[in-house]
């Protein structure tokens, strides 16, 4: 009660100021040096006598009014000169107190900077921060939220359990967000010239597939890449959640495709991993089912014993790392059953595999010293058996090979966005590119070739003849060029009616010839100033389709359109920002973890089974005795 009454008088005396234009911070209240100067005593004679205070109190508040008047300036000059704002933060009960950062801080480093001023062991996660009403986004920096210097920030303590709950929230959203433009990613693959999707083999090849199961290996694929990404940004949780959905996404898939491929048997093993790492015990069950699963599959991938993968690939040295970490999870789920002689079994496994994987650093930094990266020295050097110029002449392979699939799915992709480009038959199909690209090698321009075929249906014998029989349509523009635009300007139609013709003809001829002046005169000379008009039925059906749409169609419609064109480019961007590209990017596993994993139960089973064998043998003594 007494620091409300106390802050009731501040405020009395700070408004009565201000209404007085009295300025604390200014002489005879403050000297030159800052320091405390005279208050005239008729001034807190009339406060305390109009607020019924006593005048040392007067005295006081006015002290503390003039010393926060300074320190504002000064927190003002500091953002001024070197950009450091001080917010106000208020936590609890407690007492308001500064704190220093620049405003282009994400709202998760302020937590974590008013964390360390609150409590050195309080958790940034159980912090929620508002500022004029409004909780403060993470992942969004302090000036677009609109905090400014001198702002005010309530800082709340959250329970833990409430922390939890925030925190699983958010994790769902931001899964939510990714399947959603996963799925977006899935039906733009084919048709959009920003994102190229491609499914390969495990040579890198191109793998054709019906198109719906392309989009559910897309889906599955991207949401799989996205949990390994947070994976390896130590997100556990958050990659388990990706992980599962990938997993429902696989399930939707024909099993005669995942019995080709290795991703689900990965995958998997992934989520199992994400198991340990979280201590999440009570998925013994699923992870035990999972790991039959990733074995069975990695049989029928690879071959009983591997001689399928050394045929397409030359080698087992880098999957073996595969086997290293199914069988150390085996091993763990085998321990944790109780079963101790299969742990041990499945143990050794482990550490043999981990033997044949392991790189000497000598000849890793000797490889690395060719010029190339620390994952390609690993992965030679592992195919390779630690033999330096073999893995060396294994990775020049590797990158030749990789080479020329990028080159020919470069290509395709190409001719895809080309036949895009060329529009579509009168009867739907897309233009051939072959027929195409034949016609333009028989001189015939670009703009007529196409609209030819799209004519003709593709038959190129009749696009010949129609082309005989239309010259008009020498002058469309070529279709694999985006349109330049063209202003008709009242100088250039006076350059073309000077040669005699009248001004009608005149803007024509440049309508129809996009503004050049050059070509527009020469059509008019050779067709006696009556140009031959190109029909309407011989516009692509890209136009056509365009000019069918409805009358009240506004610009604001298309603003529409364009705004959710970029929205989705924007989650597609953000969607594949850390997704890797790298075929063998799964296969490049330090195995750092996985050895001290394999030390520590190893070490476990070995105690127990120790204790085990005292037991029986302390058991069994007195019977033996009394034999």
């Amino acid at each position: 009660m007494e620091s409300i009454s106390q802050d009731i008088n501040l405020k009395k005396i700070r408004d009565r100021l201000n209404a007085e234009k009295i300025k604390l911070w200014l002489p005879p209240y403050t000297t030159e040096d800052k320091e405390r100067g005279i208050v005239p005593e008729d001034l807190i004679e009339a406060y305390s006598r109009d607020f019924s205070l006593d005048k040392d109190h007067v005295a006081q508040v006015l002290e503390e009014l003039r010393l926060h008047a300074l320190s504002k300036l000064a927190e003002r000059d500091r953002f001024l000169n070197e950009g450091l704002a001080t917010l106000r933060v208020k936590s609890d009960s407690r007492k308001p107190f500064p704190v220093e950062c620049r405003l282009s801080l994400l709202g998760s480093e302020l937590k974590t900077l008013i964390a360390s001023y609150k409590n050195n062991e309080l958790s940034p996660d159980l912090l929620k921060l508002i500022c004029k009403g409004r909780v403060l986004n993470e992942n969004t920096s302090l000036e677009d939220q609109g905090v400014k210097n001198g702002s005010d920030i309530m800082a709340m303590c959250m329970s833990s359990s409430e922390a939890r709950l925030a925190k699983r929230e958010a994790e769902l959203a931001a899964v939510e967000k990714t399947r959603r433009a996963a799925e977006l990613l899935s039906t733009r693959g084919d048709d959009d010239d920003h994102f190229h999707v491609q499914i390969a083999d495990q040579s890198g090849k191109p793998i054709k597939l019906p198109r719906e199961e392309q989009r559910a290996l897309t889906v599955a694929m991207t949401l799989h890449e996205k949990g390994r990404a947070a994976l390896k940004q130590k997100k556990i949780s958050h990659a388990l959640l990706l992980l599962l959905e990938a997993d429902s996404e696989f399930s939707t898939c024909s099993s005669a495709i995942l019995q080709t491929v290795d991703n689900y048997a990965i995958l998997c093993l992934d989520i199992v991993w994400c198991y340990l790492l979280l201590k999440n015990l009570e998925q013994l069950p699923d992870a035990d089912r999972r790991l039959t699963s990733s074995e069975s599959c990695f049989k029928r991938s690879y071959g009983e014993k591997m001689e399928r993968l050394a045929a397409i690939k030359g080698g087992t040295g880098t999957e073996q790392a595969l086997f290293m970490r199914l069988y150390l999870l085996q091993g763990i789920v085998a321990f944790h059953k109780g079963d101790l002689i299969q742990a041990q079994n499945f143990f050794r496994r482990a550490e043999f595999v981990l033997t044949l994987l392991h790189v000497d650093e000598d000849q890793l930094n000797q490889v690395m010293m060719m010029g190339f990266s620390e994952r390609e020295a690993r992965l030679g050097l592992r195919a390779r058996n630690g033999n330096i110029q073999q893995a060396v002449d294994h990775i020049m392979e590797k990158r030749k090979e990789i080479e020329e699939n990028n080159k020919k799915a470069k290509m395709e992709w190409e001719q895809k966005m080309k036949g895009k480009r060329l529009g579509k038959t009168a009867n739907g199909q897309q233009v051939n590119v072959e027929a195409y690209n034949s016609l333009v090698e028989m001189q015939f321009s670009k703009g007529a070739s196409a609209e030819a075929l799209r004519q003709c249906n593709n038959d190129i014998s009749l696009a010949i003849e129609y082309l005989q029989n239309h010259p008009e349509l020498f002058s469309l523009p070529d279709p694999g060029t985006k349109e330049k635009k063209f202003t008709i300007t009242d100088e250039m139609i006076r350059q073309i009616v000077a040669l005699g013709f009248d001004e009608t003809q005149a803007r024509q001829a440049l309508q129809q010839y996009r503004g050049e002046i050059e070509r527009a005169v020469e059509q008019l000379l050779a067709n006696g100033g009556i140009l031959p008009a190109i029909s309407p039925s011989s516009s692509s059906s890209s136009f056509a389709s365009s000019s069918s749409s409805s009358p009240d169609c506004s610009s604001g419609d298309d603003a529409s359109k364009k705004r959710k064109k970029e929205e989705e480019r924007e989650e597609l961007d953000s969607l594949v920002s850390d997704i890797n590209t790298d075929t063998s990017d799964h296969l490049d596993l330090t195995l750092s973890d996985e050895k001290e994993m394999l030390v520590m139960y190893q070490g476990m089973a070995s105690s127990l089974q120790t204790q085990q064998q005292k037991q029986t043998a302390s058991t069994s003594s007195p019977s033996s005795s009394s034999s």
